[in-house]
C-alpha cells in the first residue's frame, strides 16, 4: 500500500470534474472562484496561554517550537494557500476554512506573510473550550465576499462534550460574487479509541451541522450551504451521509485518493460539501450567478510530501514525535474550483 501512496502522491494535483453543470453559452462572461480547506496541524504560537494546553509547543518544550520553528511554519502555510489560490491561474482564493489554529495571533501572523499580505485576506475566528486550544476559521477575500453575520455553535450540551470540550462549529453568512452563501467550517472529534468507539461524537457533530442548515431553511429555501471541514470521517461514513448533501469529493475518495494517511491507508476527512441549491436547476432564476462547473481539487507537491522512509510518500509534517521535520502539516488541503456564469439580473 505505502508503493501505491508514493504513486499516487507523486502528481502535483489530484482533481475531477464534479456532476453539477450546465452547457455553456458562447462570449458569456465566466468567473472561477477557489474555495478551500486546510488542516493546519498543530498551529501554535510560543506563548503559555492561560487555560489551554499547550505547553507542548513553547520554546522550553521537548519539540523546543522556538520563534524561528513558529515563523517558518508560517511560512510554509502560506505558501501551500498562495498556491492554492493560483490553481488555474485564480487571483488568490475567496474563501478558505483553516483546522487547529490556536488563535487569532496566528491566524495574524498567518495573512500578513508576504506571499498573502498583497490579498488583504480578513479572517473569522472564535476561541473554544477545546482543552487544546486549537480552532477552526475562516480566511476571506474582502473583494470576493462580504460577510454579513457570523457566529459559533458549540457542540456541548447535558450529554455531550460536558466533560471533555471539542471544536465549535463556525457558522458565517455573507456575499460570495454577489450571491449569499452559507459556511459551516468543522473539526470533528478525532477518532481516538477507535472508529467504532468514537463514531457516536461524530454523528453528534454531524446532527447539529444538520439543525443548523434546516433551522436556516425554514427561513429560506434557496438557501445555499457550504459544509467544509475536517470531518474525522470518510464521505461513505454515517455521518457525512446524514447531512444529505452532494459531496464532490465521494468519486475520488472511491477512486482510492485521500488527503491524509495512516497505517498505509488512504482518508479522506478533509472535504467540502455543497447543498441541493447549487444546481442552477433548482435554484432557478434571478440570479447574480449561475454555477456552470465545479471541480474539486486535493493539493499536493514534492516539498509537501515525505520522499523517503517509512512514511514515504504520506504528507510531511512539522514535527515526527519530538524530532523537527521541516514540514507542512500531515493533512493536504483540498479545495472547489467554481466556475460561475455571470449574469444581468441581480440577486
Amino acid at each position: 500500500m505505502r508503493k501505491k501512496a508514493a504513486i499516487i502522491i507523486s502528481m502535483i494535483l489530484m482533481s475531477s470534474t464534479y456532476s453539477i453543470a450546465i452547457a455553456q453559452i458562447p462570449n458569456e462572461k465566466l468567473q472561477k472562484v477557489v474555495i478551500g480547506f486546510y488542516n493546519c496541524e498543530n498551529y501554535y504560537d510560543t506563548v503559555n496561554q492561560a487555560n489551554v494546553n499547550d505547553e507542548e509547543f513553547l520554546p522550553t518544550s521537548e519539540k523546543k517550537y522556538s520563534q524561528l520553528v513558529y515563523n517558518e511554519k508560517a511560512v510554509k502555510l502560506s505558501t501551500v494557500i498562495y498556491q492554492l489560490g493560483r490553481i488555474e491561474n485564480v487571483n488568490g482564493i475567496a474563501l478558505l476554512g483553516l483546522a487547529e489554529i490556536e488563535n487569532k495571533q496566528t491566524l495574524n501572523t498567518l495573512i500578513e506573510t508576504p506571499l498573502l499580505k498583497k490579498y488583504h485576506y480578513k479572517f473569522i475566528h472564535f476561541d473554544s473550550k477545546d482543552p487544546r486550544g486549537v480552532d477552526v476559521a475562516l480566511i476571506y477575500n474582502p473583494a470576493l465576499f462580504i460577510p454579513y453575520q457570523y457566529l459559533t455553535y458549540s457542540l456541548t450540551d447535558a450529554t455531550h462534550f460536558n466533560t471533555y470540550a471539542t471544536r465549535d462549529i463556525l457558522y458565517v453568512k455573507g456575499l460570495l460574487a454577489n450571491e449569499m452563501v452559507h459556511v459551516l467550517v468543522n473539526h470533528w472529534p478525532s477518532r481516538r479509541g477507535g472508529e467504532r468507539t468514537s463514531s457516536s461524537k461524530r454523528m453528534w457533530a454531524s446532527s447539529i451541522c444538520k439543525k443548523i442548515m434546516d433551522s436556516v431553511h425554514e427561513r429560506d429555501v434557496k438557501a445555499k450551504f457550504i459544509v467544509m471541514g475536517d470531518f474525522n470521517d470518510n464521505p461513505t461514513n454515517k455521518s457525512i451521509l446524514q447531512l444529505q448533501l452532494h459531496n464532490p469529493f465521494e468519486k475520488m475518495y472511491k477512486n482510492g485518493i485521500g488527503s491524509l494517511a495512516y497505517n498505509d491507508a488512504w482518508n479522506l476527512f478533509d472535504q467540502i460539501l455543497l447543498s441541493a441549491q447549487w444546481d442552477p436547476q433548482i435554484s432557478g432564476s434571478g440570479l447574480k450567478f449561475n454555477l456552470i462547473r465545479c471541480k474539486p481539487v486535493i493539493y499536493r507537491n514534492l516539498a509537501m510530501t515525505e520522499s523517503e522512509g517509512k512514511y514515504t510518500g504520506y504528507p510531511k509534517r512539522t514535527y515526527n514525535g519530538n524530532q523537527l521535520a521541516g514540514g507542512f502539516s500531515d493533512h493536504f488541503p483540498v479545495a472547489l474550483i467554481f466556475t460561475l456564469k455571470m449574469t444581468e439580473n441581480p440577486q
